[in-house]
Order: C-alpha cells, then sequence, then structure tokens
C-alpha cells in the first residue's frame, strides 16, 4: 500500500516538471517569434495602408486635373503613426514615407531604407519606406496629411486650381 502511494506522487512531481519546462520552453522560444512576426504583420500593415491612401489621393488628382468643369471629391484617408503623404505645389509627383520598426526586418526591401541607430544586436532601430507617385500634369498642388489619421480628404477642382482639405 505504501508503495502505490509513492508512485502517486512521483507521477504528480513528474507531471508538474515537464508542464513547468513546456511553459519555460513556449516563454523563452516561441512567444518571442510571435511577437516579432506581428510586429512585421503589423509594419507590412502600415506601409500597404499609406501606400493605398498616396494611391487614392494620386488617382483623385490625376481625375481632377482631366475634369474639364469644377469637381469635388471625397477620399478616404486611413495614415498609421509616423507616416505622411506630400505633394510639393511645384511637383508633379506624391511622396508617401513610413517609418515602420526595426524588429520586424525590412518590410519592403525595394523602398526602404534603415536608420543609422542600431539596436543592441546591431540591427536599425527602424525603417523608413518612401516612394514618388507620379501625377499627370497640372495635378499638383500643395498638401501635407500626417498620421495617425483616419479621415475624410477633400480633392476640389474650381476656377483657383486643385485644392486638398
Amino acid at each position: 500500500m505504501v508503495l502505490a502511494l509513492n508512485k502517486k506522487g512521483q507521477i504528480s512531481v513528474e507531471f508538474i516538471l515537464i508542464v513547468t519546462i513546456a511553459f519555460v520552453y513556449i516563454g523563452a522560444t516561441v512567444l518571442p517569434i510571435a511577437t516579432d512576426s506581428a510586429q512585421a504583420a503589423f509594419d507590412v500593415k502600415g506601409v500597404a495602408d499609406t501606400k493605398l491612401s498616396a494611391t487614392k489621393m494620386v488617382n483623385a488628382l490625376n481625375e481632377a486635373a482631366s475634369s474639364s468643369g469644377d469637381m469635388k471629391k471625397t477620399v478616404s484617408i486611413v495614415l498609421p503613426e509616423n507616416s505622411e503623404i506630400s505633394c510639393d505645389g511645384d511637383a508633379n509627383e506624391v511622396k508617401y514615407d513610413v517609418r515602420v520598426t526595426g524588429s520586424g526586418g525590412n518590410p519592403d526591401e525595394v523602398n526602404c531604407i534603415p536608420s543609422t541607430i542600431l539596436d543592441p544586436q546591431g540591427n536599425p532601430q527602424y525603417y523608413t519606406c518612401s516612394s514618388l507617385m507620379p501625377l499627370v500634369a497640372g495635378a499638383s498642388t500643395q498638401f501635407s496629411i500626417t498620421g495617425p489619421i483616419f479621415k475624410e480628404a477633400v480633392v476640389e477642382k474650381d476656377s483657383s486650381g486643385i485644392s486638398v482639405s
């Protein structure tokens, strides 16, 4: 009888030990990988949201320039934190900039430049992703929209020209 009780206690101790090792493994290995993956996905989404908003602005400005009369168009803009869509009145292009964390890696090898500030592991702290989108002649105006923001931007053409508000 005493022998049977000792085995039950040993099984409980072994079970607790196995569960503890499993939790340590999950906490030390799986959780950091999942966190980095989630941050990388969030960064890619931020770049995609900004690029989509910039594309909407380019399309609205081009439509206004090609319109024969007055027009007004409302565009939904979604910009994450540390992002900007801008157009200089003299340039025939819309520029978007997004700053994303460096922990998830470069979200876009072509348009993202690593910062010179490095983290303790020697990786860039962030990347700055930029792109220029061309406008048709006469579509440029001066505006700058900075995130984080969700808003309705109005592109308007009248006798004084094209404006964004």
